[in-house]
């Protein structure tokens, strides 16, 4: 009786020091987040140009350059940046062969559509495009655009006389030329 009357005794410390024990417990673990550093951009919409400018219709006139002009062209783009570079920019430039003699052409990125979240860039205006980089739009930060055409920004192309006296007599109709227009983003 002895023994059972002790085993029972020890049975019951075991379960109070069990007991006691699960009041008192906790436990912890970690959660690893990574976010990845984004920086694309993308041309939606009818990414095939053409500006063309009109004959005159009558003698003594110059050529029209007023239809000479395109909005097909949207660009969209997804950022993620961090502290060391809190901005970036897109840039575009003619990568491949030249405007005409005596003319222009010039793009402007219009308002951000909306359709999209985050700190969107803003348009730097009307810029002359050229062989060297120009900014186009700034100060984008973490953002996405929406995807596809009416998304982002409306690239707005324009071909214009230049206005240096003399350059309506460099105007050549053997100068038809397929213009590569590039456009990058980039950190500030």
């Amino acid at each position: 009786m002895k023994r059972k009357l002790f085993a029972l005794a020890a049975l019951g410390v075991v379960f109070a020091f069990n007991a006691n024990a699960q009041d008192d417990a906790d436990d912890a673990h970690t959660v690893a987040i990574s976010i990845p550093e984004v920086a694309i951009l993308d041309l939606e919409g009818s990414t095939a140009v053409s500006l063309s400018v009109d004959a005159p219709t009558e003698a003594g006139e110059a050529v029209d350059f007023s239809n000479a002009t395109n909005d097909d062209v949207w660009i969209n783009y997804s950022s993620i940046v961090g502290k060391s570079e809190n901005s970036r920019d897109v840039s575009a430039k003619i990568s491949a062969n030249a405007v005409p003699d005596g003319m222009l052409l010039k793009v402007t990125a219009a308002k951000d559509a909306g359709n999209g979240d985050g700190t969107m860039g803003s348009s730097a205006g009307t810029v002359t495009l050229t062989s060297s980089d120009q900014k186009v739009i700034t100060g984008i930060g973490s953002c996405y655009t929406a995807d596809g055409a009416s998304n982002g920004h409306n690239l707005q192309y324009a071909l214009e006389l230049d206005t240096k006296k003399g350059s309506y007599a460099k105007i050549d109709f053997d100068q038809d030329v397929n213009l590569e227009i590039t456009y990058t983003i980039s950190n500030n």
